[in-house]
């Protein structure tokens, strides 16, 4: 049973703090003079028409974006499952035909040109959870999830989970496997060498 375009939607996680690049919101860095959030929104805005931004730090940069902000639900910083958390909770309090949620972190600039369409032809009638995986890694925070799991999620926090594959281990799970020779798609950025390194990709192979 595949899901259409229209019943999924898509969160950009900028939630964190960024701490090992200063603190502030690190989708605003600039690689090759263009921020790392524009660069995502180049690829992902031609495969899905309903983003939300998921952050914690009140910026105007990012609300000249017009896109829906929400801030976790949980307080204290609990890490990318309260950022999935919060996009359930909006999608099923303001758009409660789409059933399923895309999750994208704020610091991954090379996501493929073919992610929606991808995890499209992966849904089947028993999917929950699809994670994303390249060269054989697991990329927890890049996946699709089913926002009937937000019952289950709100539990979980509530008990003390963090760890996103901790939680996700409890439903049907399954994996995607992206496959780009010269670079990981899903490549991110933490610190000033994983700038110059996004830098050099972006230049050879973007």
């Amino acid at each position: 049973m595949y899901k259409l375009y229209s019943e999924i939607a898509v969160v950009i996680m900028i939630g964190g703090k960024s701490s090992r690049l200063g603190g502030g919101i690190k989708s605003l860095i600039k690689i090759n003079k263009k921020k790392i959030f524009d660069i995502i929104l180049e690829r992902i805005q031609p495969q899905i028409d309903k983003i939300i931004v998921n952050s914690n730090i009140e910026d105007q940069e990012i609300s000249k974006y017009k896109f829906p902000i929400i801030k976790d639900v949980k307080q204290g910083y609990l890490g990318p499952l309260a950022g999935i958390h919060a996009g359930m909770q909006w999608l099923n309090k303001n758009n409660p035909e789409v059933d399923w949620l895309l999750t994208l972190p704020g610091d991954t600039p090379f996501i493929p040109l073919n992610l929606v369409s991808c995890f499209k032809e992966k849904i089947n009638q028993d999917s929950k959870i699809i994670l994303a995986k390249s060269n054989d890694k697991t990329h927890p925070i890049i996946g699709v999830w089913h926002t009937s799991l937000l019952k289950s999620l709100n539990e979980h926090l509530e008990s003390g989970t963090r760890k996103i594959l901790e939680w996700a281990g409890n439903h049907p799970l399954e994996f995607l496997e992206f496959n780009e020779k010269d670079y990981d798609p899903f490549f991110n950025i933490n610190t000033q060498i994983d700038i110059n390194k996004a830098e050099d990709i972006q230049k050879r192979f973007i």
